[in-house]
């Protein structure tokens, strides 16, 4: 992977829930802006509930970092080009100059 690839502006988002009367409410800060590159891996629709949905798989990577490798799990959400994703899964690559490479999930009505 070439440095030069990761042109997209990625934002990490952590979920911090707060208190609403008996419950609690998602509310999402940043937790990291950096660079990565985004690959469509897959894409498909479904009938959900009456109405047609499309599930797309996304390959994003990024340069390993401290607040990533902390942070990194399955309740982050990625936001790239005003669109929300889920992270589904991830790995390191690379011995020397570790990069992650994290398949995001897309769903859109």
């Amino acid at each position: 992977m070439d440095v030069g690839q990761l042109n997209k502006v990625i934002v990490f988002k952590e979920n911090t829930p707060t208190t609403l009367g008996a419950g609690k409410k998602d509310s999402y800060s940043t937790l990291l802006t950096t660079r990565g590159s985004m690959r469509l891996k897959s894409g498909n629709r479904a009938l959900d509930f009456g109405t047609l949905v499309q599930n797309r798989q996304w390959e994003l990577i990024v340069r390993f970092q401290t607040e990533l490798e902390t942070n990194l799990s399955q309740s982050l959400k990625v936001e790239y080009d005003s669109r929300t994703f889920t992270i589904d899964s991830w790995e390191k690559m690379g011995e020397k100059r570790f990069y992650y490479r994290i398949t995001l999930n897309e769903q859109t009505n």
